[in-house]
């Protein structure tokens, strides 16, 4: 068992330091969708985002799997949580910057790019 003050102390951070945060990372979370608009082979609606949560899709006939995605952008160090075999869901935190912001559509660019180079298509 643990000791309420240990939970509370977490909790009073949260609300002290990380609430404040949360505009900053709703309009990051808004400048990544409207890059991943964008993207050709991309499905988003940047409208949508009112949040720091982030769903998209990919197009049916693009000639890559959600799952390879997903996996390239890990190796980059970009974790994106698979959904279904076309959607996926990133969640932005507090520690993201704008400047991170950037690199994630860099990925995104380069990993959509080479895929389909690879792919010939």
């Amino acid at each position: 068992m643990r000791q309420i003050g240990i939970l509370c102390a977490a909790g009073l951070v949260a609300i002290k330091e990380n609430v404040q945060k949360l505009e900053a990372d709703h309009k990051k979370a808004k400048q990544l969708a409207s890059g991943l608009f964008q993207i050709k082979g991309l499905k988003i609606d940047p409208k949508s985002v009112e949040t720091n949560i982030i769903l998209f899709e990919i197009e049916d006939d693009y000639g890559i799997s959600m799952e390879t995605l997903c996996k390239s952008l890990e190796e980059r160090g970009i974790f994106v949580m698979l959904q279904t075999q076309t959607r996926a869901r990133i969640v932005f935190h507090h520690q993201i910057s704008t400047s991170d912001v950037q690199y994630i559509l860099s990925c995104f660019q380069q990993t959509l790019n080479g895929i389909k180079v690879v792919n010939g298509n």
